[in-house]
């Protein structure tokens, strides 16, 4: 979307706001808090603490919600959630935003928002100044569908039963923290987890059926204990082995919460012990049975991986340079439900977005968000348009992170398809990595959480010593998807890992852009290997060289592996899916 027509957008939307009819007063006012107008819809804040709404535990959540400018409902109903240690005035507006992606726009667009904040943060008991009764277990279990999910879905019982949300008509997005719910509450559908992790219809507490219609996850994850520990394989549903910790995001994760939240008691409750959590992840031997408790927690319940059943309709969105859910995280669901079914309603958008380090091109993400509103309206209203089922939009990184846009868009009616060729960087002869890893103050500068971030950044193309290096001129082509590293390995140590890096290299400059990176756990006694990598879309100009660095060290952003190890490569094979298609000229071969 250019300027000049999100300029144009915003008119419209004010044009709309002047011309709108004189703000009705709600019948029922949801969870009894007063409606006021506000930009031509009916905004009802929780605007006290006696106003927040006992969630099914007891827990106060400090919830708001907008409703369209007329009617009493029960409307189509869209759950609007923010990121970790936010709250719900992330996505709230005092009139509006040119992007519509807002309690007042939505509003506007006839739906009825529920803008909650999540236990454990806000005055959902997470500033002391909230904790009032109730609070005495309202701690924060980092995003588990047997809390916070099952949260949201409590409070849009109530209102169902007030007749204010169409109970036919719900759906959910959110950025972050609340993209990664919007994916469970997608694959719960029609359901509760439990506590005890068992299952549950989802109805009201008057005994309404609620199914969720449709949900548009952005930034999201879809399996907990990838979070946290990545192993390298084609899916980042493996767990096994258990993967090499991100101790980069890992912390950050972790430590947010007890900054700007509420968290358990030390040893009072696992499930919420997040500072325990982050002891044994940093840590670095994940194969102790506390830790592995740690992981196959994330996994069961907080994400998507291990549940069955059938989800709501998606639209996933992911960035291929977010360093924390990177593209991996939207295409394990979205492979395992076109698996089951080429005509499951799941669609992707992938781009140069996401958390650091990632640029969110500003055209980029109006145009997304454009689109993901538009198969909200159509599944909630029946006026939108729903994308294609498999179908893929992306845009490639740009730099600098300041460019309006990144490259594309590229669509395909799916991922397989969105690459059409493959280029390959072979070598026969073996090169020995080991555990000392590369360049250490290269490593460090290349921490995804640094405030200049890896991605657009210029560095020194030299060679480190104690690492594998694989090289080929660019006949100029471009990366539209996730490397593979192939290879035959002989190992000596233990909890061996692979770390990988793909390089353009300016030969004229003598300058390296780091393009995508990648950790892979070894298992003992393993002889070869098929290592995938985070991925990207990227231009490597004719001329330059593309370089896969191979190491057994990438420190801080991912853990040192206590010990020491060493590993003799042989005939690798690296191949990079590309847009282009096959061609003999430029060495670049069918998919």
């Amino acid at each position: 979307m250019s300027p000049r027509s999100l300029r144009a957008a915003l008119l419209a939307t004010t044009l709309l706001a002047c011309a709108a009819p004189a703000v009705a007063a709600a019948d029922k006012p949801p969870f009894g808090n007063k409606c006021t107008d506000q930009a031509g819809v009916r905004f009802c804040p929780a605007a006290t603490l006696d106003q927040r709404v006992p969630s099914f535990d007891g827990t106060p959540i400090d919830v708001d919600v907008t409703l369209p400018p007329t009617g009493n409902g029960p409307f189509p109903t869209i759950l609007l959630l923010h990121g970790l240690g936010q709250d719900k005035t992330a996505f709230e507006s005092a009139d509006g935003t040119p992007l519509g992606y807002d309690n007042v726009s939505m509003a506007r667009r006839g739906y009825a928002v529920i803008t909650p904040t999540a236990r454990g943060f806000g005055n959902s008991c997470g500033v002391a100044a909230s904790r009032t009764a109730g609070c005495e277990k309202g701690w924060t279990h980092v995003g588990d569908i047997r809390y916070e999910v099952r949260d949201l879905q409590y409070l849009t019982g109530l209102l169902v039963d007030d007749g204010i949300v169409d109970p036919d008509h719900v759906g959910s997005t959110g950025i972050s923290y609340g993209g990664g719910m919007s994916t469970m509450l997608a694959y719960l559908k029609n359901r509760v987890r439990n506590l005890d992790g068992t299952y549950s219809p989802w109805v009201s507490p008057k005994g309404t059926p609620i199914s969720l219609a449709a949900a548009y996850p952005r930034w999201q994850w879809s399996n907990g204990a990838s979070i946290f520990t990545r192993n390298g394989r084609a899916s980042s549903w493996s767990t096994s082995p258990v993967g090499v910790p991100v101790t980069a995001y890992a912390g950050g994760i972790l430590t947010l919460p007890k900054i700007v939240g509420y968290t358990a008691p030390a040893g009072v409750d696992f499930s919420a012990d997040v500072g325990h959590w982050l002891d044994l992840i940093n840590a670095s031997d994940l194969t102790d049975p506390d830790t592995l408790k740690v992981l196959q927690n994330a996994y069961d319940f907080h994400g998507v991986a291990g549940m069955s059943g059938t989800p709501a309709p998606l639209v996933i969105q992911n960035g291929w340079t977010d360093a924390l859910f990177p593209v991996g995280q939207a295409l394990a669901p979205y492979d395992a439900l076109r698996k089951a079914d080429p005509n499951f309603p799941v669609a992707l958008q992938l781009g140069d977005l996401g958390h650091a380090p990632a640029a969110n091109h500003p055209q980029d993400v109006a145009t997304m968000t454009a689109q993901g509103l538009s198969f909200l309206d159509a599944w909630l209203k029946g006026t939108g348009e729903k994308p294609a089922p498999g179908s893929v939009v992306a845009y490639t990184q740009t730099c600098p992170k300041s460019a309006a846009a990144g490259g594309g868009p590229f669509t395909a009616p799916s991922y397989a398809k969105l690459h059409r060729g493959i280029f390959a960087i072979a070598a026969a002869k073996a090169q020995t990595v080991t555990s000392a890893g590369g360049n250490a103050k290269l490593a460090k500068a290349l921490d995804p959480l640094l405030a200049s971030g890896a991605v657009c950044s210029d560095y020194p193309a030299k060679r480190s010593r104690h690492t594998a290096y694989y090289s080929r001129v660019s006949p100029g082509l471009t990366l539209l998807g996730r490397p593979v590293v192939r290879a035959h390995v002989k190992a000596k140590g233990k909890l061996i890992s692979l770390l990988a890096r793909v390089w353009d290299v300016n030969t004229r400059k003598k300058t390296q852009k780091l393009i995508t990176r990648g950790s892979y756990r070894l298992l003992p006694g393993q002889r070869t290997l098929a290592f995938t990598l985070d991925g990207n879309g990227w231009r490597f100009a004719k001329g330059h060289r593309i370089v896969v660095e191979l190491l057994g060290r990438d420190a801080p952003t991912y853990g040192v592996v206590p010990g020491t190890f060493s590993m003799k490569l042989s005939r690798v094979r690296v191949t990079l899916p590309t847009r282009d298609t096959p061609s003999k000229r430029k060495g670049i071969g069918k998919p």
